[in-house]
């Protein structure tokens, strides 16, 4: 009876809370003075046939920051897993030159990162933006997969490893049959939401002039004068991709949690 009655309060709750940010949002754009029009977002979005048709500035923005984002995912993650496999050793100086970098690049706003990657390092190398973004939000993104990869790690329930190795499993079978997928879906939820984090964050390529959505985005309102119409339509953009990259994370959860059972 307890749990009904909590179940009926977190329903009225949950209602009331969603009812209240409605209210919010539709009383703030009714008292808005401001006459809409997203027509003027059409050439951004598909070029009109009498300029050759095809994907506009927001698609083609939206498409470099996939690509760009998805480059910084893929490169950190495989950093990430060996300063996480680093920061799990003995080996003093190799764990506590994993734990420095991880928390230099965890602590310092990924903003002054970008900045040191482009026109310091960038200068030095003679790298171009584009690669100077998919360092910076690699570096980034592959000091929190080694957090997370150390953090499941340590978590590990050690009984297991040892019932494993009395039934005579080898080291590899061990990490491939009993860890791995234990630990690869203990760590998809923090993972997933460091990925959409990142996302958002490819954002910020915009101040080194890299023509991903945000900055074409600021280029349309230069133009068109039509800020809330723009940012709006870019965040859907990005809602979109986060939502479907988040379904695709709760998807192999579900996969692996299911494979575990069987």
């Amino acid at each position: 009876m307890p749990d009904k009655k909590l179940s009926i309060l977190y329903s009225f709750l949950s209602f009331f809370v969603i009812a209240l940010i409605a209210f919010a949002i539709v009383r703030s754009f009714y008292h808005l003075d401001y006459q809409w029009d997203f027509s003027v977002l059409g050439p951004y979005i598909w070029l009109p046939s009498s300029d050759g048709g095809g994907p506009g500035l927001f698609l083609q923005g939206l498409w470099i920051t996939i690509k760009m984002s998805f480059e910084g995912i893929i490169f950190g993650s495989i950093l990430g897993v060996i300063f996480g496999i680093l920061l799990t050793t003995n080996e003093k100086v190799s764990k506590t030159a994993a734990l420095i970098y991880v928390d230099i690049f965890r602590n310092t706003p990924v903003l002054v990162q970008l900045y040191v990657a482009y026109f310091i390092v960038g200068t030095a190398f003679n790298l171009s933006g584009s690669v100077a973004g998919v360092l910076t939000m690699s570096l980034f993104c592959s000091a929190y997969v080694a957090e997370i990869f150390r953090g499941t790690l340590a978590n590990f329930e050690k009984g297991q490893i040892d019932a494993a190795k009395a039934l005579g499993l080898s080291p590899f079978q061990i990490a491939r049959k009993v860890i791995a997928p234990q630990a690869l879906r203990n760590m998809l939820p923090p993972l997933v939401g460091q990925f959409v984090s990142l996302i958002k964050d490819s954002s910020l390529l915009s101040v080194v002039a890299i023509p991903e959505l945000t900055k074409e985005a600021q280029n349309a309102v230069t133009v068109t004068f039509r800020s809330f119409e723009t940012w709006f339509f870019i965040a859907l953009l990005y809602f979109v991709v986060n939502t479907l990259v988040s379904s695709f994370g709760r998807y192999l959860e579900k996969r692996l949690s299911v494979s575990l059972k069987q």
